[in-house]
C-alpha cells in the first residue's frame, strides 16, 4: 500500500471514530496484549463497566502492529488502524530503552505528528503496570 493510500485508510479511520471537534482516544496494541482475557479485554471492558462511559468507545482507536493483533482487534473493536512498518517487529515485550523500544516510541511520535497533521486532535492512553495494578495516563 502506498502513503497514499494508507493516508485515506487512516483518515477513514479517525473521521468515523471522532468527536464533532474531531477528537479521538489513541490507544496501542500489540500481540502480548491481545490474547483472549487479556489486558486489551479488561481495558474495553473498563468503557462497558464506568459511570457514563461505554460511548467514549465510538472514539476509541487502536493501533496494531501485525497482522493477527489487528485480526484480534478487529474481532473486538471497529476501530483498529494497522500500523505497516519496515523499521521494526514491535510484535513482542520489549525492555525499556533497548533498541527496538526506542524504534517504537519514535515510530509512534511519528504518527501522533501525523493524526496532528490531518487536523485531529487526540487521548493517548498508556499502560503503565504498578506492582499488580494497571494505571491508565491520558496524555492531553
Amino acid at each position: 500500500m502506498n502513503q497514499a493510500d494508507t493516508n485515506r485508510k487512516l483518515e477513514s479511520i479517525l473521521k468515523n471514530a471522532s468527536t464533532k471537534d474531531k477528537t479521538v482516544i489513541v490507544t496501542t496494541l500489540n500481540d502480548a496484549w491481545a490474547e483472549p482475557g487479556s489486558i486489551f479485554d479488561l481495558f474495553l471492558e473498563s468503557f462497558h463497566v464506568g459511570n457514563h462511559t461505554q460511548r467514549l468507545l465510538n472514539h476509541l482507536v487502536v493501533i496494531t502492529y501485525d497482522p493477527n493483533t489487528h485480526a484480534r482487534c478487529l474481532a473486538k473493536h471497529h476501530h483498529c488502524y494497522l500500523v505497516e512498518t519496515k523499521e521494526g517487529n514491535f510484535t513482542g515485550e520489549m525492555y525499556y530503552m533497548s533498541p527496538s523500544y526506542l524504534q517504537l516510541i519514535w515510530g509512534r511520535a511519528k504518527f501522533l505528528s501525523t493524526v496532528l497533521e490531518m487536523g485531529y486532535n487526540f487521548l493517548f492512553t498508556v499502560y503503565v503496570y504498578l506492582y499488580t495494578f494497571i494505571v491508565h495516563i491520558y496524555f492531553f
